[in-house]
């Protein structure tokens, strides 16, 4: 279905999300319109960049926020006659808001929870004695736009509370931000997926259709026309995926810098935003390229751009004049655009150019071919240990950072562990356990017996396992499933720019592939394995298998946790 067949917000790739962007901008603006008069609004560090992709500056003081605070530092003594704070329910975030609320009497405070209120989050408030000097609300933050086909749940920490904590209430949220996608678009025909994780949202989305008061009946006439179904695989069925290095311009702006909230992360060098998403459309036309063409295709975007200013010489008439005026606007746009995205890519050539950044890609793609370490690589990853800073820049973590990160960055916790962890998963039983035990001995001592505690919740959460649990793993029929699913799946491909596997120098994302066995695709799909990929994706929720043909990969809905 077209936009042009009717209003549902639907194009030829599925839906438009700026439907689902207004919904949300709307949300928050009746909360502001609650309060009369100057406000200020003060956001939960891990809020604000949701925001930012769904509503600018501008919008906000059309309806009286004069003033922005981080919840760190408050709205002080701003002259306004409200505050409106948006926090995560999270008990040292809700003290730090009664603390900024008595501070403050006199003042309105409305405090909304994001993405949803909670019973915990009432009892902070109660405990402090603040719970009746302010509204106490929820800001639905659980699906956020950031780009024309992604929605994030912005919940970066949800992995952690499942996997370590065993806190299931993030599955909730994820239902609820689901639900909201087919209060819009209509009810997911299908939901398939891998993983206990996913079989449990499947449940919660059928109780919560149940609750709605559909039967069988009401299913079969909601069934979206957007969607084919929908895909759930639990972040444990792909752990090797976020370790390795993307070879994307997006992918390695995100290496260097990282991208928070549709931006990169900390803007230029004045701290401006650098646009991270489709609506820039500088951005839109270089993100997918590999890193080795993105400086030939800005420069052919530069001389184009140099033209369009060189038209105005060309234009006699008045209606040409206006032509050329009425485009003067987008080209200036253009133009800072391709100047802020020619800062960022000469910064990430810089750290491509270093030796540190080719001896970690060749230790991923060694991995990842299945092959062990070679002493040069072993010695690499001994150096890193030995070089180590317990201060080093993060990207995507420290994002107030200013000054593009060094060609030859510091070895960050982060990073070691990164190359530990890959190694423990692709080498499995291989892996030698002194070895292992080497190298957890090295980062006591080089980051303090704390991080006893950090390997040892790596190791309980899949991502550090030790040789000796991966030889003794029960019902497994491979030494090394990972290698199993290596040739199975084909997520190894050399030289095929039309496959996935570009994006990572070779390495097709498991995760990716399994999509593409739903969807039939001829790169992994052949109708002789049919029977072999049956159970590596499932239906979920049996009352809802009400078609039977192929899922199309353009109308599976994507959702980024």
């Amino acid at each position: 279905m077209s936009a042009s067949d009717s209003g549902t917000d639907v194009g030829e790739r599925g839906p438009r999300l700026q439907q689902l962007k207004e919904l949300l901008r709307s949300e928050l603006i009746a909360i502001l319109d609650t309060i009369r008069g100057a406000k200020a609004l003060v956001l939960d560090r891990d809020v604000s960049a949701a925001l930012s992709a769904v509503v600018d500056f501008a919008a906000l003081k059309e309806h009286g926020v004069e003033k922005m605070f981080l919840l760190e530092t408050g709205a002080g003594d701003a002259p306004v006659q409200g505050v409106v704070y948006l926090v995560q329910p999270n008990v040292r975030k809700l003290r730090l808001v009664a603390e900024q609320v008595r501070a403050g009497s006199g003042r309105e405070h409305s405090v909304q929870l994001v993405p949803r209120r909670t019973l915990l989050g009432e009892r902070v408030l109660e405990e402090a004695g603040v719970l009746g000097d302010v509204t106490l609300g929820e800001l639905r933050l659980d699906a956020v736009p950031l780009d024309d086909d992604v929605v994030s749940l912005e919940q970066p920490g949800m992995f952690a509370a499942l996997y370590l904590d065993g806190d299931f209430s993030g599955i909730q949220s994820v239902a609820r931000a689901l639900m909201r996608l087919q209060g819009l678009w209509g009810f997911f025909p299908r939901i398939v997926g891998k993983g206990d994780y996913a079989q449990m949202l499947a449940h919660s989305l059928e109780r919560m259709r149940a609750e709605l008061g559909t039967g069988s009946a009401g299913d079969a006439l909601a069934l979206s026309s957007a969607f084919d179904a929908a895909v759930v695989v639990d972040r444990a069925a792909d752990v090797v995926t976020p370790l390795l290095t993307q070879l994307t311009y997006e992918g390695l702006v995100s290496e260097v810098f990282g991208i928070v909230g549709g931006a990169v992360a900390g803007g230029d060098a004045k701290g401006a935003r650098v646009a991270a998403s489709g609506d820039d459309a500088v951005y839109r036309a270089i993100r997918d390229v590999g890193f080795a063409d993105v400086g030939a295709l800005l420069g052919a975007m530069t001389r184009q751009l140099q033209t369009s200013y060189e038209s105005r010489h060309q234009a006699r008439t008045v209606q040409e004049i206006r032509s050329f005026v009425g485009r003067l606007g987008g080209l200036q746009a253009e133009h800072q655009a391709l100047k802020a995205h020619v800062a960022v890519a000469e910064a990430v050539l810089r750290r491509t150019q270093s030796d540190d950044f080719g001896a970690l890609l060749d230790i991923e793609q060694t991995l990842v071919a299945g092959a062990d370490l070679d002493p040069e690589q072993r010695a690499y990853v001994d150096r890193v240990l030995a070089l180590a800073d317990t201060h080093a820049y993060v990207p995507g973590v420290d994002t107030e950072r200013r000054d593009p990160p060094a060609p030859a960055a510091p070895n960050s916790l982060h990073k070691v562990l990164r190359i530990l962890c890959l190694c423990a998963l692709w080498r499995g039983p291989a892996l030698k356990q002194k070895t292992y035990d080497a190298w957890y001995d090295e980062i006591v001592a080089a980051f303090g017996a704390h991080h006893t505690i950090t390997l040892d919740n790596l190791a309980r959460v899949g991502l550090l396992p030790p040789p000796s649990a991966a030889r003794s793993q029960p019902g497994s029929a491979h030494a090394n499933p990972r290698g199993f699913l290596r040739k199975a799946l084909n997520l190894a491909v050399a030289d095929d720019a039309d496959d996935v596997a570009y994006a990572y120098a070779g390495y097709a994302p498991l995760s990716v592939r399994l999509l593409q066995v739903l969807t039939q695709d001829p790169a992994v799909h052949t109708p002789a394995a049919s029977s072999r990929y049956a159970a590596l994706l499932r239906p979920l929720a049996d009352r809802l298998a009400t078609q039977t043909q192929p899922v199309t990969p353009q109308s599976v809905g994507g959702v980024r946790g």
